[in-house]
């Protein structure tokens, strides 16, 4: 596959300490809390949408990278981890319906925030309010990115070269928690 736009996402220390949150006034500790809750968000969105781990995989790289660029004082925390979730199912070709997914956010924030839980009606004001949002939080991701959203995850590298070098299961399964860890923080 050739990639005809420059991949930007690779950032100097410099300016993860300088990031737009921090601009806005938001502190170390808080945006690496964010960060973490988004992570987390996608990761239990993926499993409740049955979802490859790769599509949660780059659910979260795009979300990191969308927040090295936008901050968290200006871009709602969950509308992006859903948009993000959104936008990996389809980059990973295991597509979910806009429907699927702010069913499933909707749901877990319900039941995050002890909330009763109440159905989502399609039809509703709101329904229509979330899908405004999430389609629109995913245009705001494509175009801080150029559109550029391909991610090459170290899974398949390290299930290769663990696979050639004939290790143990037990070394294979510790480098692929090690690697899906890494996408947290």
């Amino acid at each position: 596959m050739i990639y005809t736009a420059i991949d930007n996402f690779y950032l100097i220390d410099e300016e993860l300490k300088n990031s737009p949150s921090r601009k806005d006034g938001i502190d170390e500790a808080t945006e690496t809390i964010l960060r973490i809750y988004g992570c987390d968000l996608i990761q239990e969105s993926g499993i409740l949408l049955r979802l490859p781990q790769a599509v949660m995989a780059t659910g979260q790289v795009l979300f990191h990278r969308f927040y090295c660029k936008k901050s968290f004082a200006r871009f709602n925390v969950k509308k992006v981890a859903a948009s993000c979730v959104w936008l990996a199912s389809k980059l990973e070709e295991s597509p979910r319906k806009a429907r699927q997914v702010l069913v499933v956010f909707h749901r877990m924030e319900c039941r995050r925030e002890n909330l009763p839980i109440e159905h989502l009606e399609v039809g509703s004001q709101k329904y229509h309010d979330l899908k405004t949002d999430l389609s629109r939080t995913e245009r705001h991701i494509l175009k801080e990115m150029g559109f550029v959203c391909h991610v090459e995850h170290p899974h398949k590298f390290i299930s290769n070269y663990l696979a050639t070098l004939e290790t143990p299961p037990e070394l294979r399964q510790e480098a692929w928690n090690l690697a899906n860890d890494r996408y947290f923080l």
